[in-house]
């Protein structure tokens, strides 16, 4: 995954200010629970920065480099599963546990929420791909190095704990088959409830097979 990190704090309270140089960048490992949904482990590494006025006039800045951990919950809005032949693309939601441990910089390591949207779709027989936005929500108000300049009295549009947020595209590969091709599997556990035409020809997986899964019997009375 790469994606563009913007800060939103005390610093930058209305528009959020990006990264653009060096990119976020890292790995992501996913695993398909089933066609509605996956869970994903990811490690990024990035930067944030900001530079402006704060309460009172005076002019702050701050530029500081994270690792990033966190596991996520994936909500595909359509059946969709990596690599599946039968799905194509999905939009899907989602949301998660973070910890950013600081590695140059003001900040702090930080603990955070994680939530977005974004869509994927397969490009081929192993590859997918998609992009993403997400929203990060921390319970610090020193990632940039600034704690609340105006006091309590004054806070920004989402409080006075620093927020940022990532916006990216994913390139996955997909290593294992286990449980992809076995038509009694399909058959009991993917199955779209209407009655479209995609429906009525996507028989494939029941070729062969009584309705209970059995195979059929070939063999010809003497």
């Amino acid at each position: 995954m790469t994606a563009v990190p913007w800060y939103l704090g005390d610093i930058a309270p209305f528009v959020p200010q990006p990264v653009s140089f060096p990119p976020a960048i890292g790995p992501i490992i996913r695993f398909n629970i089933d066609m509605r949904s996956a869970i994903r482990f990811r490690s990024l590494f990035y930067d944030l920065a900001g530079s402006g006025e704060i309460f009172g006039g005076e002019v702050a800045e701050f530029h500081s480099s994270f690792v990033d951990l966190g596991l996520d919950f994936e909500f595909n809005w359509w059946p969709y599963k990596t690599a599946h032949q039968k799905t194509k693309y999905s939009p899907y939601v989602t949301a998660g546990l973070g910890y950013s441990i600081d590695r140059l910089g003001e900040a702090k390591s930080h603990a955070y929420l994680p939530f977005g949207a974004g869509v994927k779709a397969n490009l081929g027989k192993k590859l997918s791909g998609g992009i993403e936005v997400t929203m990060r929500k921390t319970f610090t108000d020193l990632l940039d190095g600034v704690e609340n300049p105006g006091g309590e009295a004054v806070q920004t549009p989402v409080g006075n704990n620093d927020w940022y947020m990532f916006t990216g595209i994913f390139l996955t590969y997909k290593f294992f088959n286990y449980l992809n091709e076995c038509p009694t599997y399909q058959e009991k556990s993917y199955r779209l409830k209407s009655d479209s035409k995609r429906n009525k020809s996507d028989n494939w997986h029941t070729k062969g097979y009584d309705k209970s899964g059995t195979k059929k019997s070939h063999r010809k009375n003497k």
